[in-house]
């Protein structure tokens, strides 16, 4: 890191890939914004290309540079103004952004629960479930095509971080419905109304729990999964996509062996 070396055009090229980062348009490239989750793609090991610090932040840059980040200051406002948030936290990073593997690839444990989401198309809901999904204690979840993008910059604020300490797989429904399957998960999936209480539904096991989206339900083929409900008071017709999947996840109990 070179002090006088500080970025101070808005066509520097790294300013460039950050914007487009930050709007969606790199598949291949994770935005990161704020020193918390930086470390946070540090320690899950996400492969980072540069960080770009505030220069009046000398202290998020020195910390982040001693750690082997290649770390490049910036003036202010010019990160202000590639910054997907009102105000910029002084620090983001460019990172490769994971492969979703196919969940056919994972090694469960004799009583993992993993969440399945299917076309959940709202950034927000799509962090607060994985959020709600690390603290309910699952072992993967898989985001299935047709839904918005775990690694967008949106999911990633939404998901405190979640979204890179979960293990997440991708991949199409009916892959994901087999590979779990044949690696011998029962597969339950979230109902508005008519399924099991959620209560008293056997959790026990390998459990696959299936969300399907704010609108847009699972397709036909996931008909033959166990259907699970919320029961809920008064006039209310359903819950939000998130709120239900977060009281399902924990009604499955894993999170009570988050101490051991």
């Amino acid at each position: 890191m070179d002090a006088e070396l500080v970025i101070r055009s808005r066509q520097n090229s790294l300013l460039k890939r950050a914007s487009a980062a930050g709007a969606g348009k790199l598949d291949d490239c994770l935005l990161l914004e704020g020193e918390r989750l930086i470390r946070d793609a540090f320690s899950c090991g996400v492969e980072l290309e540069v960080v770009l610090v505030a220069e009046d932040r000398m202290d998020i840059a020195g910390s982040l540079a001693s750690e082997g980040a290649d770390v490049r200051l910036v003036e202010p406002g010019l990160l202000q103004q590639v910054s997907t948030l009102n105000s910029s936290p002084g620090s983001l990073a460019l990172g490769v952004t994971p492969t979703l593997e196919s969940v056919a690839e994972c090694s469960p444990g004799v009583d993992d629960l993993v969440l399945v989401i299917g076309p959940v198309s709202d950034p927000g809901n799509m962090g607060a479930l994985l959020r709600s999904a690390e603290a309910a204690g699952v072992s993967a979840a898989v985001c299935l095509a047709g839904g918005a993008r775990p690694y967008t910059p949106k999911v990633m604020r939404g998901s405190m971080g979640s979204a890179l300490r979960v293990p997440l797989f991708g991949g199409g429904a009916q892959q994901t419905y087999a590979a779990l399957r044949e690696l011998g998960f029962k597969q339950a999936k979230a109902a508005t109304r008519g399924g099991a209480d959620s209560s008293s539904y056997d959790f026990s096991g390998r459990v696959a729990l299936w969300i399907g989206g704010e609108t847009e339900d699972l397709p036909e083929e996931m008909d033959a999964l166990e259907p699970v409900t919320v029961t809920t008071a008064g006039a209310v017709e359903s819950l939000n996509v998130a709120v239900a999947g977060a009281l399902l996840l924990f009604a499955a109990g894993r999170n009570q062996r988050a101490d051991g």
